[in-house]
């Protein structure tokens, strides 16, 4: 990984935005402690999730997630967080992770990490059409 030194002495036109991530599912890992966010169009609460990539499903291109070096890469998933859509969290920690329904969910973030997870990826354009994202179409349990 370049440092930032490196990164500031490269002619701009060397700078690229990185690929997106094959489509297909990932076995994963949770990356580190959830943390919570605040959507930047509504202000809505949510939790942010890192998803550290382990290894491809057989619905990934297998040539693609080689040529992109995706093992070890992480994917950032944003839940948001209403009393409409709580549950979608719920979902995520009880049945997709495996943690005790009978915690409360602020314990149940604090069990999350380094827990195993299936991660599908779907591609996503942006608004101005000029790129392709990666974004997390659903989650399993792995």
């Amino acid at each position: 990984m370049a440092s930032f030194e490196e990164i500031m002495n490269k002619p701009a036109s060397e700078i690229q935005p990185p690929p997106a991530f094959p489509v297909g599912t990932y076995h994963c890992i949770i990356d580190g402690p959830p943390e919570f966010v605040k959507s930047s169009q509504k202000g809505t609460d949510g939790v942010r999730f890192r998803y550290r990539i382990m290894s491809p499903l057989e619905d990934v291109d297998q040539a693609a997630y080689m040529e992109g070096q995706v093992a070890g890469k992480t994917i950032q998933d944003d839940v948001w967080v209403t009393d409409g859509s709580a549950w979608r969290l719920k979902d995520l920690l009880v049945e997709n992770l495996g943690i005790s329904e009978n915690l409360t969910m602020k314990q149940q973030l604090m069990e999350a990490p380094g827990k195993s997870v299936l991660v599908k990826l779907k591609h996503q354009i942006s608004d101005d059409g000029k790129r392709v994202f990666h974004r997390v179409e659903s989650t399993a349990r792995a």
